[in-house]
């Protein structure tokens, strides 16, 4: 939760709470989803990144290695 936003959770619970149509006493429980389904979102896009970031050192190393064959 470290990483997550006040506003960010604040936000994604109105839109739980709304898509729920609106239910009485559940501020607690859609806040809980909110940080949730934030964690997931924040999960998926550090994983998705690292994947990038291992591609690029992949595709960068073995552009390295044909230069140096070229010389």
């Amino acid at each position: 939760m470290k990483n997550l936003n006040e506003n960010a959770i604040r936000e994604a619970a109105y839109y739980i709470w709304k898509n729920a149509g609106c239910p009485a006493n559940t501020s607690l429980q859609d806040w809980n989803a909110a940080i949730q389904q934030l964690s997931a979102t924040n999960n998926k896009n550090v994983k998705t990144s690292a994947l990038k970031t291992v591609s690029l050192k992949k595709s960068s190393s073995k552009t390295s290695k044909s230069s140096k064959k070229s010389k």
